[in-house]
């Protein structure tokens, strides 16, 4: 352990402490702060940054200065004024405060761990002066080989990985992803979007680099929406290419295929820019009642396999579509359950199909469709989620993620035997990787997405909102304090945290070892206890338990409460003893409730999808029909013994939501909800008693929000950065 300035740094157990508080540091920023800590008053250059932290990546400056900007925020540091770290103009950076290596044993013990030391040294030379002479010389020659070969393989293995570096491809200002390199080796294709809050245009534009020359040109698509390559194909001859696209919205959705004619001759100077003409689309088949989460685009079959949820629910299935027929077939497949199949591709060589499958327990199965053959071998299980994997280019292994935090890309065979880490970046990896046609590289996308808390309705005299350079989601507000907690990776994986607003001041309160997905969570009406969604299971936890000083390590078995074979899509309270939880069963919303006073899982008479409270007029009890979508109110929910809750009265209101409508709350006769329209996002406000006067937020990609006493806050993007990379083998 080291100490410098107010700071304890635990370089064993990866741990920063202010005054015997921990403070939450990002796994990259604690990287640098150990190299500058383990060389202090000493120049560290940007390029000791990149050998350290990213040896074999290509980064960019403006990594390394944002890098150094966020550890001087962790530190309460300033480049102006250092007391931590030194600028030094044109050579680097340096740590100015003094370092002191903590004693970690005491006088006693360290004359114990002397004599004991001493004794063993003792012991083993009287044990070898018994040995024969052969012997130790045998064991000696075994030890020089050893060290030979172990030199041998040592230095090979040091001259491959120097083979082995990443390219950036693309660097411009905002998102590029979705990339597809043509068959000719040259011209990657990518989409590109640029997140501004005060544009409306948010739609994806084309671009097509020449990776040789470094020319990069739009494609003039005029009104056309692409929401992603599908592939890039080479077209009826050598001038022509053929594009496959999906354009998603929340209104309608289409595949389409698109003919891109290569340009010889600009006639005027307008057009200079201008290498490729975009064709007529054809559409090849409408997708609007499915929602699609993965395609893919079999050449040799002229087939499109892709998952999708059908009737917009869970779980998702594979489908196949006959471009010559023209006609949809279910493929053959394990029964889905929980999110179902989500992510597919196909090998190179056209015979075998790869499908991710995840569970509601938030763990994904690798499941291989032959189809030659139509049988499906079960590979891999993890114990994460793992949102996309390809094949490798032989067939036989595939890439995937690693486990959070490690931003890295991994290749096994589907087994999850002999891996090796292929890629590793600094950035957050997003899924959006292809094969390079060569037979040996690797395209995959980064992605820097901030989503942060902010205020829609903000409270008076409210300071600003405690944000980080990752996404801070899912604000729940407490009702009678300035609280409020959060969902963070701040510290590398999803943690709680616990911010004040009125102090501008978060802490994290959770400190699993374990990786957990973290989703929906909701503070009671007396802010005594939380719900917390952890990996499909709904625990209720004391709000006692979750403080800065002794941060909660793991989930007890005593504090869960409901769990579920079934996606958990919803939860909130509905009544001081009563829980509302809402599972997908089958493609339909059904809705259970906990009653904590009995510990019983109850049922309500009725097709209910969703269960809610008004905390500013608990007399009253919501419910959503299934199908209809209609709200209904009652002021009469009681338990009882026979696992049914039984109702007097419901009373039928004007409000009903429209399909696709998600985060629905209520407070002070107001019904919250979020919608997809035109492919952006919005918050509805609708008075319950009154629809007429209804409010709309829009929003970017908004992952949560509540509400409390008419304030309202929310999370969606900050900013959205992206680039596309290749490997170099």
């Amino acid at each position: 352990m080291m100490q410098f300035g107010e700071f304890t740094l635990d370089d064993k157990q990866a741990r920063l402490l202010c005054q015997e508080k921990e403070i939450a540091i990002e796994p990259k920023l604690f990287e640098l702060l150990l190299l500058f800590v383990n060389q202090p008053n000493t120049i560290i250059s940007r390029q000791d940054i990149l050998d350290n932290l990213w040896r074999g990546s290509l980064v960019t400056d403006n990594a390394i200065n944002k890098l150094v900007a966020n550890l001087r925020k962790v530190l309460g540091d300033g480049a102006k004024n250092p007391r931590y770290i030194q600028t030094v103009p044109k050579r680097g950076y340096r740590l100015i405060c003094k370092v002191t290596l903590l004693e970690t044993l005491n006088a006693k013990e360290k004359g114990q761990f002397i004599s004991d030391v001493y004794s063993e040294t003792i012991s083993r030379k009287k044990s070898l002066q018994n040995r024969s002479n052969s012997k130790a010389i045998i064991a000696l020659l075994l030890l020089i080989c050893s060290l030979f070969l172990w030199q041998v393989f040592s230095n090979n293995d040091k001259n491959s990985n120097s083979n082995r570096y990443t390219m950036e491809l693309t660097r411009a200002h905002g998102a590029e992803e979705s990339a597809r390199m043509h068959p000719d080796n040259n011209h990657l294709y990518y989409l590109k979007k640029d997140l501004n809050k005060t544009s409306e245009n948010t739609n994806y534009q084309l671009w097509i680099k020449n990776i040789h020359t470094a020319k990069i040109k739009q494609v003039d698509i005029a009104k056309t929406s692409i929401s992603k390559i599908i592939a890039v194909v080479t077209g009826s001859n050598s001038n022509t290419t053929n594009l496959f696209y999906l354009d998603k919205k929340q209104d309608s959705c289409g595949v389409y295929q698109a003919t891109l004619k290569q340009i010889n001759h600009v006639k005027q100077a307008s057009e200079a820019n201008k290498t490729m003409q975009w064709r007529q689309a054809e559409k090849l088949f409408d997708c609007s009642d499915k929602r699609i989460k993965d395609i893919d685009y079999h050449v040799s079959k002229n087939m499109i396999y892709y998952t999708a949820q059908p009737r917009n629910f869970w779980p998702n299935q594979v489908y196949a579509f006959n471009l010559a027929t023209k006609k949809h077939s279910f493929v053959t497949q394990t029964e889905p359950v929980g999110w179902g199949h989500h992510s597919i591709d196909i090998s190179p060589d056209g015979n075998k199909l790869l499908i991710m499958s995840t569970n509601s327990d938030y763990k994904t199965q690798l499941l291989v469709l032959n189809l030659l053959n139509n049988e499906i071998t079960e590979g891999f299980k993890f114990d994460y989620p793992v949102s996309e994997a390809i094949w490798h280019h032989d067939s036989e292994q595939v890439y995937y993620y690693a486990a959070p935090p490690a931003h890295q890309i991994i290749k096994s065979d589907l087994n999850g035997n002999n891996a090796t880490t292929v890629v590793s970046v600094s950035e957050y990896l997003s899924p959006h990787m292809s094969l390079f046609p060569d037979g040996k590289n690797l395209l995959f996308s980064t992605e820097q997405k901030n989503s942060s808390n902010r205020w829609l309705v903000p409270p008076k005299q409210v300071s600003d909102i405690d944000n980080s350079t990752v996404d801070d989601i899912n604000p729940a507000l407490f009702h009678h304090s300035s609280q409020y907690l959060f969902i963070s990776k701040r510290s590398g994986r999803r943690q709680l945290y616990l911010g004040r607003y009125d102090a501008k001041q978060a802490d994290i309160v959770t400190n699993f070892s374990q990786s957990h997905w973290l989703g929906y969570i909701a503070v009671s009406a007396d802010d005594q206890s939380v719900l917390v969604n952890a990996d499909n299971e709904v625990y209720l936890l004391p709000i006692s338990t979750l403080n800065e000083i002794s941060p909660l390590t793991i989930l007890k078995q005593e504090y869960l409460i409901f769990t579920s074979e079934h996606p958990i899509i919803s939860l909130d309270w509905l009544t001081k003893n009563g829980v509302a939880i809402t599972t997908v069963i089958n493609g339909i919303p059904e809705l259970m409730v906990v009653d904590l006073f009995n510990n019983k899982v109850q049922q309500i008479n009725g097709k209910w999808a969703y269960g809610l409270t008004d905390r500013q007029h608990p007399e009253y009890n919501y419910l959503i029909e299934q199908q209809s979508n209609t709200l209904y109110r009652t002021n009469s929910l009681t338990f009882s013994d026979d696992l049914v809750i039984n109702q007097h009265e419901f009373t039928k209101t004007q409000v009903t939501l429209p399909n696709g409508f998600f985060h629905v709350k209520i407070d002070a006769n107001v019904l919250y909800y979020g919608s997809d329209e035109s492919d952006s996002n919005y918050l509805n406000a609708v008075p319950i008693n009154n629809i007429d006067k209804g409010s709309k937020y829009p929003l970017n990609d908004f992952s949560g929000y509540d509400v409390s006493n008419g304030k309202i806050i929310v999370s969606d993007i900050e900013s959205l950065e992206g680039d596309v990379h290749r490997t170099m083998h």
